[in-house]
């Protein structure tokens, strides 16, 4: 994704603040990665959290990779493993390689 202009975050907020999944996602990827905002963790964090409550494994994933690595809170392996596996349940391959590997070093 290219840096989104203010009035495109605008947009994306909104949509996001309306409980659309989709936009939350995006809004959580442009926080996480400081895309025409300031990075943000906690604000990627409650983004992608309310699109994983939803079912949406894209965010499921996201939050996995996001505990994994401890973006912004402590880095937790087992709360990384039950995001990647909610994700997993539902065909992401990603969060497949993901369960994997963590698993391995165990």
């Amino acid at each position: 994704m290219s840096k989104p202009d203010k009035e495109e975050v605008k947009r994306y907020r909104l949509a996001a603040e309306q409980g659309l999944a989709d936009a939350q996602v995006i809004l959580g990827s442009i926080y996480a990665d400081g895309k025409g905002v300031p990075q943000d963790y906690k604000e990627a964090l409650k983004w992608y959290r309310l699109a994983a409550e939803q079912g949406y494994a894209k965010a499921q994933f996201n939050l996995g990779v996001m505990y994994e690595n401890g973006r912004g809170f402590p880095q937790d392996d087992k709360e990384a493993l039950k995001w990647y596996r909610l994700a997993a349940e539902q065909g992401l391959a990603e969060a497949i390689k993901m369960i994997k590997r963590l698993e391995r070093v165990k």
